[in-house]
């Protein structure tokens, strides 16, 4: 049984026309989808909006928060601007590029893969180079104990 949004609307849209009340049409949703069932408050908006004469059942776009979109171009400069200042903050290279707080938040810990350690921003995985030098440590310590 198919218990996604858009499924049930569509109930609650072929409901609504024989005259059953918001009440009644959760009540029998909650019986058939259980826990899957959409909340009592939104059945009951969905039942007004086609009062209203609402015919479809997709959601409307809204203007909530943008999807973030980083592009090869964006984070080669985010990326540029840390390696010329392992110190810059979040809010200067927002000020410096033309990009959001939180897109650069992103770009910084999603693609390129920094944490902010003492103030300095680092790669959280260690290069080819770092783990064959750390190895090598490793190894010449191992002898000498």
């Amino acid at each position: 049984m198919d218990s996604s949004r858009s499924a049930q609307r569509a109930v609650i849209q072929f409901l609504r026309p024989e005259g059953k009340h918001a009440s009644q049409i959760y009540r029998r949703m909650k019986e058939v989808y259980g826990e899957q069932c959409l909340a009592r408050c939104t059945i009951f908006r969905w039942c007004q909006s086609y009062e209203a004469g609402r015919v479809n059942i997709k959601d409307l776009p809204s203007s909530g928060q943008a999807h973030i979109v980083t592009n090869s171009s964006t984070i080669s400069a985010v990326d540029e601007l840390i390696r010329q200042n392992r110190r810059i903050t979040t809010r200067e290279i927002s000020v410096e590029l033309p990009i959001s707080k939180g897109t650069v938040n992103h770009t910084i810990h999603k693609a390129l893969g920094y944490c902010k350690i003492c103030a300095q921003w680092v790669p959280k995985h260690l290069s080819e180079n770092q783990k064959t030098a750390r190895m090598g440590v490793c190894l010449t310590q191992q002898f000498l104990h």
